[in-house]
């Protein structure tokens, strides 16, 4: 026989046949997926890829915004309109806020000037420029004062030299773009003049304005001029401005992981913070439940009972409820006593032949058991009901 047919009424009655086995091994892993670990690992996992997303966002956008505020531009221009007259050409032009301090700057003149008979036979010529600080304002007058010379720099230029033979021949080659307008008999000159200079930090110590001078024999000709400041990177700046993907990936990795193992220890410590509130609420629960008020009004029902019943234990520091328990069963068996005694002296009365009185000996009896019976309900209430 197998083992179902050995099964009894009782495991029938308990749900543990054979019969029930299929059900609870085919929801058990079910069970396992919804349970409240399960839920609890689900929830977790959530919370961590929503804070990572987040986190990645966020680190994206900071890598955006130190690259802008640690990259400055690279390059600058500024066109100075030259002034001609009785004395030699100048120009002024003002700088913005793009330049930066302790940073290595390149600095160069370019002119664009025609291929004139005056410009060859003029030669060499010279090119001063000026950079000056942010003008200061006066106290009393409140008006701008002359503000000081950061950086002086003089360079020669001179335009290519090119023979008869070839500027002819040049010309001739190039004839179709000079006649359609798409080249003009111009030559452009980049002239350096300052090589990785630096500005101290403080704003007194960065270049507001530049002045530019053409110093010549004879009279010059120029199209136009501009000052050019290119910065040249080093080190980090190198490497983040070179290398732009490579660095995004790095630094938003990094800043992510800072931002990650911040937001998990932050997570930890309020963790455990709640946890400690939980168990001391926890605790305090218990200890408040330990002793209900029910109880107390039984503690103090049982000792007033336990004094009346025997004065000298009424004096004993402690009455449980124990000793309370064995007073009303010596209690009840002296009553069962008593009745049953004077069942006897009854039926002896009777049997002896004296005259006895039935209703007044029946009514005595039964008035004290009533009142036996009356006090043994109303003190085994109390106790139930101090027990419940």
């Amino acid at each position: 026989m197998s083992e179902l047919d050995y099964a009894t009424d009782e495991d029938v009655e308990d749900g543990n046949t054979f019969s029930f086995w299929p059900p609870d091994a085919l929801v058990a892993p079910f069970r396992a997926l919804v349970s409240k670990q399960a839920q609890k690992a689900y929830l977790g996992t959530l919370l961590f890829l929503i804070t990572a997303i987040c986190m990645f966002f966020v680190s994206s956008v900071a890598y955006g915004i130190f690259y802008y505020w640690f990259i400055p531009q690279i390059g600058l221009a500024r066109p100075v309109h030259l002034q001609f007259g009785d004395d030699q050409p100048w120009g002024t032009a003002s700088l913005g806020s793009e330049l930066v301090s302790q940073q290595a700057y390149d600095v160069a003149v370019k002119l664009e000037m025609p291929r004139t008979p005056s410009n060859l036979a003029a030669g060499n010529f010279m090119l001063d420029l000026s950079l000056f600080s942010r003008p200061s304002t006066s106290v009393t007058t409140g008006r701008n004062t002359s503000s000081d010379r950061i950086v002086h720099s003089r360079r020669p230029a001179i335009m290519t030299y090119t023979s008869p033979m070839v500027d002819t021949a040049s010309k001739m080659s190039f004839m179709p773009l000079y006649v359609l307008g798409w080249q003009r008999e111009a030559e452009t000159l980049r002239v350096p003049m300052l090589e990785k200079i630096e500005f101290s930090r403080g704003w007194r110590n960065l270049p507001a304005s530049l002045r530019l001078e053409v110093h010549s024999k004879g009279p010059m000709q120029v199209y136009s001029a501009q000052v050019e400041f290119r910065a040249r990177f080093t080190g980090l700046r190198w490497v983040m401005y070179n290398w732009r993907i490579l660095s995004f990936l790095v630094f938003s990795f990094g800043f992510w992981s800072i931002s990650m193992i911040s937001s998990s220890i932050a997570w930890l410590v309020l963790a455990s913070i709640w946890s400690t509130k939980s168990v001391n609420q926890v605790n305090i629960k218990r200890e408040t439940r330990g002793k209900t008020p029910i109880k107390e009004e039984y503690d103090d029902e049982a000792a007033d009972i336990s004094a009346l019943d025997s004065p000298s234990d009424s004096h004993s520091p402690k009455h449980q409820p124990t000793s309370w328990v064995k007073k009303e069963e010596g209690f009840e068996e002296e009553t069962k006593r008593s009745y049953s005694s004077d069942t006897d002296e009854g039926s002896q009365d009777r049997g002896g032949g004296r005259e006895a009185w039935p209703s007044e000996s029946g009514a005595g009896t039964g008035l004290e058991s009533a009142e036996a019976r009356g006090v043994q309900r109303r003190r085994n209430r109390s106790f139930r009901e101090g027990h419940s």
